[in-house]
């Protein structure tokens, strides 16, 4: 990893965020947990920080009931460097489809699990196929969705795309959970928080089986009627 390059990603990112190009050249620069973690962290700190999450995401969703099968459908958003990938290739699934807006990461994980389903693009943008999955998963992404239009079709997308009784994992940015956002966003232009109306404007009558602290954020999993 190159921090000079880093230092130019970010310095390009404060004056014009454009996010296939700033997420493709952070992941070729550092396709590792602190390409997608935390910068300031180590590589050690961050796989702490992400380990820490398994095992939040894991006891929801044994709370919740939701197992994984071979014959459980996944969609992922957001796949960054695979870390979730792997864990849910490492519970036995066998039908997943990951996506993220960074063509490194099609390529890589491609490559490493070439038994899965990949697709390149923008949420917002591309078609997924409708009532398809049984789960859905989209952890650290949904804050950098800073467009509120593309949010909204983002999430609409990413919703018609799950069966009826399907799960969605999703954590959220809440600017309640942040009293420090309003500060921090003066100079921040790849983040916007949102809170959990946003995402129950689309989900309309969506049971919220659980919502907890996850790190600077909520975990929260909906299930759809």
């Amino acid at each position: 990893m190159s921090i000079l390059n880093e230092i130019k990603i970010y310095f390009r990112m404060m004056f014009s965020y454009k996010p296939k190009t700033f997420w493709n050249d952070l992941l070729t620069n550092s396709f590792d947990l602190k390409g997608v973690g935390h910068y300031r962290m180590s590589n050690e700190e961050n796989l702490k920080m992400y380990e820490d999450k398994k095992a939040i995401l894991k006891s929801e969703m044994d709370k919740a009931g939701i197992k994984i099968t071979g014959n459980t459908a996944i969609v992922e958003i957001g796949i960054g460097v695979g870390f979730w990938t792997d864990y849910f290739n490492s519970l036995g699934a066998k039908d997943y489809t990951g996506n993220d807006i960074a063509e490194i990461s099609i390529i890589n994980l491609q490559q490493k699990y070439p038994q899965y389903s990949f697709i390149h693009g923008d949420i917002s943008e591309i078609k997924l196929p409708e009532d398809r999955f049984d789960l859905g998963v989209m952890i650290d992404v949904t804050q950098h969705i800073t467009d509120d239009d593309r949010f909204n079709s983002a999430m609409d997308n990413l919703w018609r795309s799950l069966k009826s009784g399907a799960h969605l994992i999703i954590t959220m940015w809440d600017p309640e959970k942040n009293v420090y956002l309003s500060n921090k966003l003066r100079l921040n232009r790849i983040e916007k928080p949102r809170g959990i109306e946003w995402y129950q404007k689309i989900y309309g009558n969506a049971e919220v089986l659980t919502k907890v602290d996850f790190n600077d954020k909520y975990f929260v999993i909906f299930k759809k009627p």
